[in-house]
């Protein structure tokens, strides 16, 4: 009998999507890590980071027909969720900033909202990344995502996004030639940056 590491994702995911939560609970274990680590990079605070994990799951759940095993891995449907999770709690948090702002001011008191915000927003590049990325459409962020800060094939890309691959490529090459254009000049270079220039589309 095969030890849970031997099991294919296909293989997992066909008996979960029939009611097996045994092989659900293996999924999550061998890939909870990685959506956390993604989920962190952007929301900067562990609890917030797992309930993404915890959506991005639950949304595999729901849309179980729909998940798409590329390359025989789960993990780049997981990804492309986690960033359509991300991009809508983005929304939600815009939203609510913007009620905030409408409402009276309050008396003087310590604002701990502030220094989260300066916890989030001490990094320069990232500030600026976030901006230029929120002005992307939703997909051109997704094939960004994949192809550029997780360094997928163009190939998974496609696949996962259920689009041809000479899509992606023509989207990918317009989609950072506006972040090219749309990035201050005054942002220090830094790894992303070098990934505009020399990712392959």
């Amino acid at each position: 009998m095969s030890i849970a590491g031997e099991v294919s994702d296909s293989a997992l995911w066909l008996e979960a999507s029939t009611g097996t939560e045994r092989s659900f609970a293996i999924l999550f274990d061998r890939y909870r890590t990685r959506v956390f680590r993604k989920a962190y990079a952007q929301v900067r605070n562990v609890a917030d980071a797992e309930d993404v994990v915890a959506l991005v799951f639950l949304e595999a759940w729901r849309n179980r027909a729909k998940v798409r095993i590329v390359d025989g891995s789960l993990l780049p449907w997981l990804l492309t969720v986690t960033n359509y999770v991300l991009l809508n709690q983005n929304r939600t948090a815009r939203r609510y900033s913007r009620l905030l702002a409408a409402m009276p001011a309050p008396e003087q008191e310590p604002d701990h909202a502030d220094e989260v915000v300066e916890r989030l927003d001490r990094d320069a590049q990232l500030v600026a990344i976030r901006s230029v990325m929120g002005k992307l459409s939703t997909q051109e962020q997704a094939i960004i995502d994949l192809c550029l800060v997780e360094e997928l094939p163009v190939a998974t890309a496609a696949a996962v996004l259920d689009i041809p691959v000479g899509t992606v490529k023509s989207k990918l090459h317009r989609a950072k030639e506006k972040v090219r254009k749309r990035l201050p000049t005054d942002v220090p270079a830094n790894e992303f940056a070098a990934r505009l220039d020399g990712a392959q589309t």
